[in-house]
């Protein structure tokens, strides 16, 4: 029987953790792949793992996003691609936005309905759904001004307990800002994004020197425990897949990976699998979810993507990524067996490339 080959285009292969992605990708027996990889940036080191490469204007502009719309639907349409992976929480919104209209053109994409979406990449209306859903979320405020924020850390727990301040619909950890009771100065935790730690008092100026009014933001107890990243794939409203990994890393507000281990606790894989139920996810997703001190489980972030080190998943057995392939287009799946506990590190390393990109350097 002849193989299905299908040409699929995925979006920010600058991304550091890019060739586990596209390894994975093309990792399955049961179909072929041509990869069409697209970038805002035109030297983005991952094209050399495609087997076609185009460049795409940024999401964060001024025109809410038409322009990336405008060129990624040119783009799809004249290479013929068939299926759309979105790497980017912004590219993901927007491609949910579309969804309806890709597929009438038989552009199979890896983001669900756009209602879903809308939800998941706000972080009050993700609380709230799932609250409103029955889940035990941990406690929450919604914060519109400063002086919301100053009553919002004090109604939380503060000065008794850290307390933190975020934006409703940044990723990455852009504008995480930490109330530490006893801190002696602000303290930075990344060099390029403003991301920090320090007393009310000092959170309050570093807001006011980086003209932040915290409109739009929200408020959550800082809870201690262990942080996992949590893949669900989902069918038709039945989560077919998923993968847990518990963050190892030496700086926990890094927005890449530097260490996971596989980790399928049970207490956390349920609670993600209740939140897909709730949200009415389809397709791929991301949650990020913490485990209080209590033992009991709360979310603080979704995606409507796969997270950048989706890859890891496959050294544990479970090829995710070929599954999602499998969901978009209609295939037979794939039974996995996954080895739970399994330690993962990211590593430099030299990859063979396509041969008509032989002639590119990095």
């Amino acid at each position: 029987m002849t193989k299905p080959k299908f040409k699929i285009c995925v979006t920010c292969v600058g991304g550091i953790l890019i060739y586990d992605f596209i390894k994975a990708l093309r990792d399955a027996s049961d179909y072929e792949v041509e990869v069409l990889g697209v970038d805002a940036d035109a030297a983005a080191h991952g094209r050399l793992l495609c087997d076609a490469f185009e460049t795409v204007p940024r999401t964060d502009g001024d025109d809410d996003g038409a322009r990336w719309i405008d060129s990624i639907s040119r783009i799809l349409q004249a290479h013929g691609v068939n299926g759309l992976i979105c790497l980017s929480d912004r590219e993901a919104a927007l491609a949910a936005t579309n969804h309806k209209s890709w597929t009438k053109l038989g552009i199979q994409t890896s983001v669900g309905p756009e209602k879903t979406a809308a939800v998941l990449t706000d972080k009050l209306r993700l609380m709230t759904a799932l609250a409103d859903g029955g889940l035990d979320t941990g406690r929450y405020r919604q914060v519109d001004s400063i002086e919301d924020a100053k009553e919002a850390v004090g109604e939380l727990g503060y000065p008794e307990i850290p307390v933190v301040l975020k934006p409703r619909r940044e990723s990455g950890s852009r504008g995480v800002l930490v109330c530490e009771p006893g801190a002696s100065a602000f303290t930075w935790f990344l060099e390029n994004r403003l991301c920090g730690a320090g007393r009310l008092e000092h959170v309050l100026q570093v807001a006011g020197e980086n003209s932040i009014a915290f409109s739009d933001f929200i408020a959550v107890p800082y809870w201690a425990g262990p942080v996992y990243d949590v893949e669900c794939l989902v069918q038709r409203g039945r989560v077919v897949e998923t993968v847990a990994r518990r963050r190892q890393l030496s700086n926990i507000f890094s927005p890449t990976s530097t260490g996971h281990i596989v980790d399928m606790n049970p207490v956390i894989v349920d609670f993600a699998r209740d939140m897909c139920a709730i949200l009415g996810v389809e397709r791929a997703v991301d949650f990020d979810i913490v485990l209080r001190p209590d033992g009991k489980p709360a979310p603080f972030d979704a995606s409507v993507r796969f997270s950048g080190s989706v890859g890891g998943g496959t050294f544990a057995g479970v090829n995710i990524i070929s599954q999602l392939v499998r969901v978009m287009f209609d295939l037979p799946l794939a039974v996995f067996d996954i080895e739970d506990g399994v330690p993962l590190r990211p590593f430099r390393t030299l990859a063979a490339i396509p041969k008509n990109n032989a002639d590119q350097l990095l």
